[in-house]
Parts: C-alpha cells; sequence; structure tokens
C-alpha cells in the first residue's frame, strides 16, 4: 500500500527575518566605515604628499638661483645707484629713491593693498649675470659715461644676435652688467630705451672698450601671492619683461633671513644687516594641504625665519626651512 509524504510549508518567522536583517546592516555599516576611514585616509594622505612635493620642488628652484647670485655681478664697486623702487610690484615709493639693495635682497614682510603679495610674507629678490647671453665687446668707441650720465650702447650689445629674432632682441632684457676685461670693475644698469640703440639709467663708474666683456642680467623675484583659494609661489624675471610663473600652489607664507659672518642671523630690516657680511641664506616656506581636512584642527600660527605667521586653521601644513651658503655674494650692488 503506497503512503503519501505529508508536504508542510517551510520558510523564516518575521522574528528570525528581523534579526537576519539587523545582522546585515551591522556588518554592511561597519564595512562602510572601514571603507569610508581607509578612503579619508588615502585623501589626507595625498594631499600632504603633494603638499610636501610642493615643498621640495619649489625649495629646490629657489636653491639653484640663491646659488647663482652675484654670478658675474659681484664686481660692481657700488658707486653706482639703482633705482629699485616697484621692481618687485610692491609698491614701495614710501622712502623715494631706494638705497643700493644686495645681490639677493628679502623684503621685510611686504604689508600692501592690491600689490598681489600675501601679507606678512617676504618678498626675495636675487640678481645674476647670465652666462649664456655674454659676449666681448666689439672694436669701436669706449662706452664712456656721458653727459646727464646716459650711456648708449648698440642694439646688440645684450643679446649677440640680430633684431630680427624677437625672443633674444634687446626689447626682451631690461637689465645689463658690463666686466672689465681685468675684473677690476663692473657695473650693473637698467635699461630705460629699447628702441634701435639702448639708453641706460646709470652713468658708468669706467670707460669700457674692446676686450671687456656685457652680459644680460636675470633680476628674479620670488613672492607668494594674494590668492585666497590656493595661494602659490611664484617666480619672475624682470629682465625678460615677462609676467609671473608658479612654482608651487599653496604655500601660504616666505620668509628670509641671513647669517653674518658674526654667526648671528638677521632680516634684511636689521640695523645690523650689511651685505658683505652675508655668508649664508635662510629661506623657510610654510606649505598647505589643497582643501581643509575635515576634523582636523591645526595650530594658528607657526614660527618662520624669526617671524611668527598667522594662519587659517583646518589645513595640515608643513614648515621646509633650507640654509644655502652663498657662493658669489658678499658685497651689493
Amino acid at each position: 500500500m503506497n503512503k503519501k509524504k505529508k508536504v508542510t510549508d517551510q520558510g523564516f518567522t518575521m522574528i528570525e527575518l528581523l534579526v537576519a536583517m539587523a545582522i546585515t546592516i551591522v556588518v554592511m555599516a561597519a564595512i562602510f566605515m572601514t571603507f569610508k576611514s581607509q578612503q579619508d585616509s588615502y585623501v589626507v594622505q595625498d594631499q600632504v604628499t603633494r603638499m610636501q612635493q610642493n615643498l621640495r620642488g619649489a625649495m629646490y628652484v629657489m636653491t639653484r638661483d640663491i646659488q647663482m647670485a652675484g654670478f658675474f655681478t659681484n664686481f660692481d664697486t657700488g658707486t653706482n645707484t639703482t633705482d629699485w623702487d616697484n621692481l618687485d610690484d610692491d609698491d614701495d615709493t614710501s622712502t623715494g629713491t631706494e638705497a643700493i639693495r644686495p645681490l639677493v635682497y628679502g623684503s621685510d614682510n611686504v604689508t600692501a593693498t592690491g600689490d598681489d603679495i600675501q601679507d606678512g610674507s617676504d618678498v626675495l629678490v636675487i640678481v645674476k649675470a647670465d652666462p649664456v647671453f655674454g659676449r666681448e665687446l666689439g672694436t669701436g668707441p669706449p662706452l664712456e659715461e656721458a653727459m646727464g650720465g646716459v650711456v648708449t650702447l648698440n642694439d646688440r650689445d645684450l643679446d649677440g644676435v640680430t633684431s630680427n629674432n624677437p625672443d633674444l632682441d634687446n626689447g626682451a632684457n631690461r637689465f645689463g652688467l658690463l666686466v672689465k676685461r681685468d675684473l677690476t670693475d663692473a657695473d650693473f644698469f637698467e635699461v630705460t630705451n629699447n628702441s634701435d640703440t639702448i639708453t641706460t639709467r646709470e652713468s658708468l663708474s669706467v670707460n669700457y672698450t674692446s676686450g671687456d666683456s656685457i652680459y644680460r642680467t636675470d633680476v628674479i623675484i620670488y613672492k607668494v601671492n594674494e590668492d585666497a583659494t590656493h595661494p602659490a609661489l611664484e617666480r619672475r624675471n624682470l629682465s625678460s619683461n615677462s609676467g609671473s610663473i608658479t612654482v608651487a600652489e599653496d604655500i601660504d607664507s616666505l620668509q628670509v633671513r641671513y647669517r653674518l659672518n658674526t654667526g648671528s642671523w638677521v632680516k634684511a630690516s636689521s640695523a645690523s644687516f650689511n651685505p658683505a657680511n652675508v655668508r649664508a641664506i635662510e629661506v623657510s616656506l610654510l606649505a598647505r594641504t589643497g582643501r581643509p581636512i575635515r576634523g582636523y584642527t591645526g595650530p594658528s600660527t607657526y614660527s618662520l625665519g624669526g617671524d611668527t605667521v598667522t594662519a587659517t586653521t583646518g589645513y595640515r601644513r608643513k614648515v621646509l626651512t633650507s640654509v644655502i651658503e652663498t657662493r658669489n655674494i658678499g658685497a651689493g650692488l
């Protein structure tokens, strides 16, 4: 006799289903929190890595320029005076004609309205001759001091090429340097007329003639701009009359001070500062992450180069300081 098996309905009770759902939610929440924590950590580390790369790259470029400061320019006897007013766009006209500045000059804590320079941040000026664009003066009359202190040069004296090359033509070269053959004298000058002939603002201390040399001269400006979102360290070569280029983004401050032959550290504004006694330059940069870090509250003040810099909180920051030995300087222009 065949017997039929009794079929009963199998399933979860409502309580079992609710418990399973609760366990699933707890497990998924734990997985999400772990992922979110790792993601946040990755984002922070990525920003910190970018910040450190910005710092190292910026310091490398600045170190290279500073080590070349004074190349073939420290022979100037100091008899000339060069008006440095507004060369670095800081609109510094309070003292009229500026005193002679050194070959590496850190303008102390520039604070002005509308100058596109981060308030409280220094401006670094570097002067050096360009070895690529230098040549020996040819035959002809000497370059003598003219009446009124105006010197007329040939339009090829600063580039050594014909004027049909606009990239190298005299119109792109604002500064120059004349050097005696025996290195006894040199004159740094600013070009004031870029027509077929070049006239200069300063008179020459000696006569220059065949056998002496003339160089294009770079005047390089480093500054931190006033961009509120992403302040950047900018570099501009005034000699080429070109605009500023960004060296590194998210730089809050640049500070510069000097080590003298006495071993003391001073700012350019110090009464004891003397460019002839400079033996090293300390450059400090304060960088920050590109975006605020959620939940992070950092210091509001930082010590850089003998100055205290105030910064907005919420960003991770890093200070990089480099002491750069000067090779060519030891006297002002």
